[in-house]
């Protein structure tokens, strides 16, 4: 093997060869390919080692190729100046594992040359043999800190593990500071190691000193009282309440939630803390502008569609605020605003003044409505929110050979419930769950005494990793004398991206004499649907829908109609993007029809 003195002199003497190859051709005939040997030789000792651990399992193989691949690059003709170095890596892995006394065994291949084979007998590990934890101060009787203690893996007859022991320690100082033990210290942290024994002792002690309490909340300088007042109806603790880190992070998040604020800065102020209370601090700028988005996007439901919105989330220190959206798309256009008031937690409990209009030309309705409407919101999380309102509707329409005007005075009540696990936009599990129920009578202006009752339920289940299966159901009744004394917004219709895949939107319902849409009085529909994760972020999916708007079950003019087939689903940070290929196959010859939507499966 050449030595790297030699190396080095011979790159200094083929500059001096190259330089006179010029002169002598002759020379240059003769040593051009000397020239080319040495740079040869010099380029092979130029390469470095690549490892091949043998003799291991698969986490200690793991953790010993990692040890090796953070030492410097080692050339072929350096093995014999790196072996201590090598052999130091290899024991450091093992010996953060619990293997104290290895047999490492260093293997230099001629073929490949650059390959250095590392065997290794880990020997028997070192188990825990007495674990000594002690805890002083209030952490010794909370709950939270005995649990902790019972799930760790730092138990006697474990093999010694550095990592499970350090994170031990790290779950310990965590857990005081998210409870309150703003003192707490370590007295003792050790591990004794007899390798010779296998065997290792390890004595943990830490006084947590008292638990702090919630103490005030102190409001910066710059907020105002009517801002104190609103974000009071907000704060999820109480004084002398024990203290728990994540009500202030909860905390931080509301405040983010309601939109008004673009900074927000919600911490303790351990440094003045009184007795056992340490105070909350506060401190918010308010949003002053408006804020402006524009959009476009596509369904197959609506087609091509643009929409704005128009916002400004703090109309003063009372929390009041206004949002507006336009939406124009082929079939349908929609103006609607809405200026809500808080009387208690403006995220849970508010009221709101909502006005609007709708304009739709599909299939063979044509409808001009103007709403506006009174509501009452009270939210309750991981619970029903509900909203119990008074709306004004009127209509102008044409449906089928129907053509009318109405104004409405219409009560109601609706209560809705969601809950997931994982990400918002496209989570692992889950259910939604919907009522609504509306009416009117004579005696407030309407042409009949009605009565409206819609509901919908929706349920998403993951399994193992890359299954996922969704269910829907809806139901909806009408009770009315005589249909054509409601509008086309109260009547039931379905079909299209959202119900009925395989058929247009809102393109099922009962016919007049002419053959043309006019609506029913009852809707039943439903569906399954199975996606498979074949790639990371992308799904194959298989779907069967159902459904049927009907006057009267018994005698069903229209019959249940279905759509089946294959579709495609791309995950994005907007919820799934879904190209499905729905076969009507309740109608002759099952014709498909391309269905393309994007947004949360829940």
């Amino acid at each position: 093997m050449l030595s790297e003195n030699f190396i080095q002199l011979i790159n200094i003497q083929t500059i001096t060869l190259i330089a006179n190859l010029s002169l002598i051709p002759v020379f240059r005939r003769c040593l051009l390919p000397v020239v080319l040997m040495l740079f040869s030789v010099n380029a092979l000792a130029a390469k470095s080692f690549t490892y091949e651990v043998t003799g291991l399992g698969s986490s200690l193989q793991e953790n010993v190729t990692l040890y090796l691949e953070s030492l410097p690059a080692i050339n072929v003709g350096e093995i014999d100046q790196y072996r201590q170095d090598i052999r130091i890596a290899v024991e450091k892995a093992l010996m953060a594992l619990g293997y104290y006394r290895p047999t490492i065994e260093l293997r230099h291949s001629k073929k490949p040359s650059q390959l250095l084979t590392v065997h290794v007998n880990p020997g028997e590990p070192v188990r825990i043999r007495q674990v000594q934890i002690t805890l002083e101060g209030g952490a010794r009787d909370d709950p939270a800190f005995q649990q902790l203690l019972r799930q760790t893996p730092v138990k006697v007859g474990a093999v010694l593990n550095d990592g499970d022991y350090e994170a031990l320690k790290t779950q310990l100082n965590d857990l005081t500071l998210t409870r309150g033990y703003f003192d707490a210290q370590f007295s003792t942290h050790e591990v004794k190691v007899y390798p010779e024994q296998h065997a290792a002792d390890i004595v943990l002690a830490m006084n947590s000193g008292r638990r702090f309490a919630f103490g005030p909340v102190i409001y910066a300088h710059s907020v105002t009282a009517a801002t104190q007042k609103l974000l009071g109806t907000m704060i999820n603790f109480t004084r002398g309440e024990p203290y728990r880190s994540e009500k202030v992070s909860q905390l931080n998040v509301d405040f983010s939630a309601t939109s008004y604020f673009r900074s927000i800065d919600v911490r303790p102020l351990r440094g003045r803390a009184q007795g056992d209370e340490v105070p909350i601090f506060v401190d918010v700028i308010p949003k002053t502008h408006w804020d402006i988005e524009a959009g476009i996007g596509f369904s197959s439901d609506e087609g091509p569609r643009l929409s704005m919105s128009v916002d400004n989330y703090w109309l003063g220190p009372k929390g009041h605020t206004f949002s507006s959206d336009i939406k124009i798309s082929r079939p349908i256009t929609e103006l609607s605003g809405r200026y809500r008031i808080p009387y208690g937690n403006p995220l849970l409990e508010y009221y709101s003044l909502d006005g609007g209009y709708q304009g739709i030309s599909n299939l063979d309705t044509n409808s001009h409505l103007i709403s506006a409407s009174v509501n009452r919101w009270k939210k309750r999380r991981n619970n029903w929110n509900q909203n119990f309102f008074v709306r004004m509707d009127a209509e102008n329409f044409t449906q089928g050979l129907q053509s009318d005007s109405t104004i409405l005075l219409i009560p109601g009540m609706a209560f809705d419930r969601r809950t997931i696990t994982g990400s918002p936009t496209n989570p692992e599990s889950g259910s939604f769950y919907s009522i609504k129920l509306e009416g009117s009578a004579k005696a407030l202006l309407a042409n009949a005494n009605f009565a409206r009752l819609s509901g919908r339920a929706k349920w998403l289940s993951s399994f193992y990793g890359r299954h996922r299966f969704i269910g829907r159901v809806e139901q909806g009744a009408l009770w009315v004398d005589d249909i054509a004394n409601v509008p086309p917004s109260m009547r039931f219709f379905t079909g299209g991206d959202q119900t009925v895949r395989g058929y247009d939107f809102d393109s099922i319902s009962p016919r007049d004499s002419s053959g043309q849409l006019v609506g029913g009085r009852y809707l039943t529909a439903a569906s399954i649907e199975y996606a498979y994760e074949f790639y990371p972020n992308w799904q194959i999916a298989l779907f069967v829908d159902s459904g049927t708007v009907t006057d009267d079950y018994s005698n069903n003019t229209v019959g249940w109609k279905t759509g089946a087939g294959p579709g495609l689903r791309w995950v994005t940070p907007l919820g799934p993007l879904k190209l499905d290929f729905a076969f009507a196959v309740s109608e002759p010859g099952s014709p498909v029809r391309v269905h393309f939507s994007i947004g949360p499966d829940i």
